[in-house]
């Protein structure tokens, strides 16, 4: 969570720094004529971005169909015919493979004409029951009479109404015989052909929809707590001489990657003339719209790059063709885990040192290292 600091919590959070950089020897910012004589110092380095310039990076992915199903038959049966094959456009409710229907055309007329038979076995049973109400209600015949043929009537409308659903699954198992494409897609996969025997739910097809096409990429930790402000996204295809789409970010999952300490984001494309194909390599770019935020013109750095000069937060601004670093005076916006957000004149791209701060001059020269190597 991003905590704002009032001008009176800044400076009461400098010597919060001073106390966390206490112990270290050396007084950071002494202007000294011996600062040339000091020994060549290593220390580590980070380039200043903007959350704009951060999110404005290109990220790689692949392009990935943005729907995509698997298809089977609902019913066991001998596959008769398959109208597709792998690369073929079809368009939603084109029929794509029958099983042999014999048996169950048998079924559903077997059922009804056991239906015709149950209803008309009803239909005397409900006169029965009408007459029989008459004769009762004047004597006629018993009460117990009544009843057997009540009882007759009750039988023979359960069957019927057994019959009716027992047709119904028959007619249902029957449409089942026949597969369809459930949208406008290209089949990707063929995994079944005629006259295999194949039971319920095992693969024939499978389909992608690519009308419209999706690319996860990864994004870093650093960029996330941006993530409700990424517009302008776009895809650049490098196959296509980087050509430009318009994109939007579907989802931003926060499972991050242990290795990368990357967050995947995923963004769609309207492919309409199908010219992003699924296993392409995309690249994706975003723009962090900041204005009137409180990252708008700001840097996160780690709280190690900060010092304490005059009573106000310093940074060192290293310059790479002098070899030196100069103080730089800052205003902290938020202390965040382990990192503080700062304002001042510093420019994106100029280099900061990030470890060692206190063991610095000014003017005094520092060679950059990275991941343990002096650059």
């Amino acid at each position: 969570m991003t905590h704002s600091f009032s001008s009176f919590g800044r400076y009461l959070w400098i010597p919060a720094i001073a106390l966390l950089m206490s112990g270290c020897d050396g007084d950071p910012g002494k202007s000294s004529e011996t600062a040339e004589a000091q020994p060549l110092r290593p220390a580590r380095m980070m380039t200043l971005e903007t959350p704009t310039g951060l999110a404005s990076r290109r990220f790689s992915g692949r392009v990935e169909p943005a729907e995509t199903t698997t298809l089977s038959f609902r019913v066991p049966g001998k596959i008769e015919t398959l109208s597709a094959d792998v690369g073929d456009e079809v368009a939603e409710g084109e029929v794509l493979g029958k099983l042999d229907q014999r048996d169950f055309r048998l079924k559903v007329n077997e059922t009804e004409s056991k239906l015709e038979s149950i209803q008309a076995t009803l239909n005397e049973a409900r006169k029965n029951w009408e007459r029989g109400k008459e004769l009762v209600d004047s004597n006629a015949i018993s009460d117990a009479r009544f009843d057997r043929l009540e009882s007759a009537y009750e039988q023979a409308r359960a069957k019927r109404n057994a019959t009716r659903e027992a047709l119904e699954t028959a007619r249902s198992a029957l449409d089942d015989t026949v597969l369809e494409a459930p949208f406008d897609g290209v089949i990707n996969r063929r995994m079944a052909e005629p006259f295999e025997q194949v039971s319920p739910q095992r693969p024939v097809f499978s389909i992608d929809n690519i009308e419209t096409v999706e690319v996860e990429v990864s994004i870093p930790e650093r960029l996330m707590q941006f993530r409700d402000h990424l517009k302008d996204v776009h895809v650049f295809m490098p196959v296509m001489d980087n050509k430009r789409f318009d994109a939007r970010v579907e989802n931003v999952r926060l499972d991050v990657s242990p290795a990368t300490q990357a967050y995947p984001v995923r963004v769609a494309v309207e492919n309409p003339e199908q010219e992003l194909l699924p296993g392409m390599t995309a690249e994706v770019s975003f723009k962090a719209s900041l204005r009137n935020t409180p990252w708008d013109d700001s840097f996160l750095v780690p709280v190690e790059a900060i010092f304490e000069k005059a009573d106000q937060p310093h940074v060192w601004v290293w310059n790479p063709d002098s070899g030196k670093v100069t103080s730089r005076p800052v205003t902290t916006e938020s202390l965040e885990t382990d990192s503080v957000r700062i304002t001042g004149q510093l420019e994106s791209g100029e280099q900061i040192v990030v470890a060692g701060a206190q063991h610095l001059q000014e003017g005094q020269k520092v060679k950059r290292l990275e991941g343990g190597v002096i650059q």
